[in-house]
């Protein structure tokens, strides 16, 4: 079948289809013109105002969504000063000395708390001490 032959069958098919009921559409149209015409009319003044109706209600609820939303999202009780800050350190802890005056002449009372005289113990405590921390430094070299 050659390409002109089938597209010449599908029109013929297809206004087959379509002529009928748009014939009888136009035909139904001409006869009764003027009562589609005042049924029309009165569906359009009708649906008019309705559709203005909807949209009015539909903005002015929309503006009140707006209106309460940022009257919601600014409305905030106040909040102290004292809430910005952290507050003091409780009392019961000594104040930190950041630094101190340097002492040109230490007497034996200051020094004896921070010192410890080499004499009071033997050499053998030392010895001990000292041959422990080697042997934990190499235990795990192979």
């Amino acid at each position: 079948m050659k390409l002109t032959e089938l597209a010449y069958n599908l029109k013929w098919f297809f206004s087959g289809i379509t002529d009928k009921p748009l014939g009888t559409l136009k035909k139904h149209l001409a006869q009764k013109k003027i009562r589609v015409i005042l049924i029309c009319s009165a569906a359009l003044i009708v649906a008019v105002p309705l559709v203005i109706d909807a949209t009015a209600k539909i903005l002015a609820l929309i503006e009140d969504s707006k209106k309460n939303t940022v009257k919601n999202v600014f409305s905030f009780d106040p909040i102290a000063a004292e809430d910005f800050f952290i507050p003091d350190e409780p009392d019961f802890l000594p104040p930190v000395i950041l630094e101190r005056e340097r002492k040109e002449v230490w007497s034996v009372e200051d020094a004896s708390e921070f010192w410890t005289a080499p004499s009071e113990f033997s050499g053998e405590f030392w010895r001990d001490r000292v041959s422990d921390s080697i042997d934990q430094l190499l235990e795990p070299l192979p």
